[in-house]
């Protein structure tokens, strides 16, 4: 490859990779797709289902279970014998009561455990979960939206660096264009040596402001990626923001969380009176039990049998509970018309916003127009020496300005729109 070559294609690489623009969507779906909050809630989805088949295991399938013991009981001074271990000690022996430990124990059983009759007792349980997976997906959409709001308010903020480099740079290609006319009428008399010097001060200005907002752009853009967890170094433009006014759903999303919420206090309730329920289960043991290791190979049974238990009175715990769940509800409701509130406030907040950047939009058009025609004028009598440079760069850096308070007019609506639709929802 040849140097010509080389330097081409050092110089088209950029202008390739910044021709490859990328729009909002691109961003909120890598971010949506990134983002470890969202993955860990994706995640959690899975731990609800497995904790569904936990709930089963523990109370529908059978526990099962090997124990051994080995109890050591000796009696002292038992017919002369300074230690010894018998079920049968003289009177005179030392040691516990033979009644009580029967000079030791010699077990290994297997030991099974069978709820019975506990439909009621686990539907409280499994109704529990789901409210607990609910809540968790309906958390990952508060994510998502969150996370929508933030890519699309840094976007938008971004795309307007990148507007007002373009709109700068040409500006300054105007500048340049003014240039050689400015000279040659200095060089004629027709103009001073200072109008020269006015036009090249303006321009070089006009070149570090664009060197600034490209810097600003790159910074934009780095924070952008960032949010949405992109790795990409490339530069690239943005295309222009498309964001619409969304419409009001059926039902809030604040509604439906405050529900669930509400749901899983009854929830919890509810998994708290299983206790009060009537529980049943089967047992059964198969193994050796024995007291005399001389005995032992015919001391291999078996033994089975119920387990009943029916809770009378513990103080009025649950009465208490209860009451607890109501302090806890009413808060919820307080908390819920607060945001119904708050929600209000902020949507009408926003729509009052976009209309009074709406109308200083239509009031800097009216102006633009104005100082369009205006630059019109003096540019020609600038080449013919009728006024001086220092007038035309007066009304240029005028125009500038209120195109820049456009874009950030513009800017505004954009970011005003978005706050809209982040709260109606």
């Amino acid at each position: 490859m040849n140097k010509l070559s080389f330097l081409f294609l050092l110089f088209a690489l950029p202008v390739a990779l910044l021709a490859q623009n990328k729009n909002i969507n691109y961003f909120i779906n890598e971010g949506l797709k990134n983002n470890p909050n969202i993955i860990e809630n994706n995640n959690l989805q899975q731990f609800f289902q497995i904790q569904n088949e936990i709930i089963t295991a523990q109370n529908k399938k059978p526990q099962v279970n090997f124990t051994a013991d080995y109890l050591f009981a000796p009696f002292f001074f038992n017919n002369g014998r300074i230690i010894s271990i018998t079920p049968n000690p003289s009177t005179k022996a030392y040691g516990y009561d033979a009644g009580i430990t029967n000079g030791g124990m010699y077990a290994g059983q297997i030991n099974v455990a069978m709820p019975l009759f506990n439909n009621a007792l686990i539907k409280p349980l499994y109704a529990q979960n789901k409210i607990q997976g609910d809540l968790s997906a309906y958390s990952k959409k508060q994510l998502e939206q969150d996370l929508k709001k933030a890519i699309i308010d840094q976007y938008i903020i971004t795309f307007q660096f990148q507007q007002q480099t373009t709109y700068l740079q040409k500006i300054i290609d105007q500048l340049e264009t003014r240039k050689p006319y400015i000279t040659a009428l200095v060089k004629q008399g027709l103009l001073q040596q200072n109008d020269y010097l006015f036009l090249d001060i303006q321009q070089t200005t006009s070149r570090n402001d664009l060197l600034q907002l490209q810097y600003a752009y790159s910074n934009g853009l780095a924070v952008l990626k960032n949010i949405a967890a992109i790795s990409d170094s490339a530069s690239f433009g943005l295309e222009a923001p498309l964001i619409a006014l969304q419409p009001a759903p059926q039902e809030y999303y604040y509604v439906q969380k405050f529900r669930l919420d509400s749901l899983n206090l009854v929830a919890q309730q509810n998994v708290f009176n299983i206790k009060y329920k009537t529980q049943v289960s089967a047992f059964g043991s198969s193994g050796i039990n024995a007291v005399d290791i001389a005995n032992m190979p015919h001391n291999v049974g078996l033994s089975a049998g119920l387990h009943v238990s029916v809770p009378i009175y513990d103080g009025k715990q649950k009465k208490l509970n209860e009451r607890q769940n109501n302090v806890l509800l009413t808060n919820l409701q307080v908390y819920r018309n607060n945001t119904a509130l708050l929600q209000q406030n902020n949507i009408r907040n926003a729509k009052q916003q976009m209309m009074q950047w709406q109308q200083t939009i239509e009031l800097l058009d009216m102006q633009i127009k104005k100082q369009e025609l205006l630059l019109d004028i003096i540019k020609d009598k600038v080449i013919k020496g009728q006024i001086t440079v220092m007038d035309y760069i007066n009304a240029f850096q005028d125009y500038a300005l209120t195109q820049k308070n456009k874009a950030l007019a513009t800017t505004n609506i954009l970011l005003y729109i978005n706050q809209y639709n982040y709260y109606n929802w």
